[in-house]
């Protein structure tokens, strides 16, 4: 009977440790799919179908929509200590001011070249796991 109940535990944390770690892989994606959809409305400052469709995904995966982070807030003055999308916007727009995404047929900066650079790089997935410690729970 106490391998049974030892067995049991066992599978249940295991099962339990599974899911949590599932829950951070998907609260990473979110995080990432945020700054890829912000890096990519944020060049461009025309009103269009397109631009207000991925503001509604920016709003889908932040705090309000379906986001996974929470926001750091003083709980007596309210202020914001941190907020993991602000930081995520702040990061996306320091690197696209680096990344380096002209082509030798356009004058500026190819967009979604750039935006994508940034989206499959080791120091945006550094970055998006530093805010593990937002992540609801």
């Amino acid at each position: 009977m106490r391998k049974k109940s030892a067995l049991l535990l066992l599978v249940f944390f295991g099962l339990a440790s599974s899911a949590y770690g599932a829950d951070i892989a998907a609260a990473r994606l979110s995080l990432k799919n945020y700054a890829l959809a912000h890096c990519i409305a944020n060049q461009f400052s025309d009103k269009s179908d397109l631009r207000d469709d991925i503001g509604s995904a920016i709003g889908m995966y932040g705090f309000m929509g379906g986001g996974m982070h929470n926001i750091l807030q003083n709980e007596d003055t309210l202020e914001t200590l941190h907020d993991p999308y602000a930081a995520t916007e702040d990061y996306v727009s320091s690197a696209y001011d680096s990344v380096s995404a002209n082509s030798k047929y356009r004058d500026k900066k190819v967009v979604f070249y750039a935006c994508l650079k940034i989206y499959n790089s080791k120091d945006l997935d550094r970055f998006v796991k530093a805010q593990d410690k937002y992540i609801r729970q």
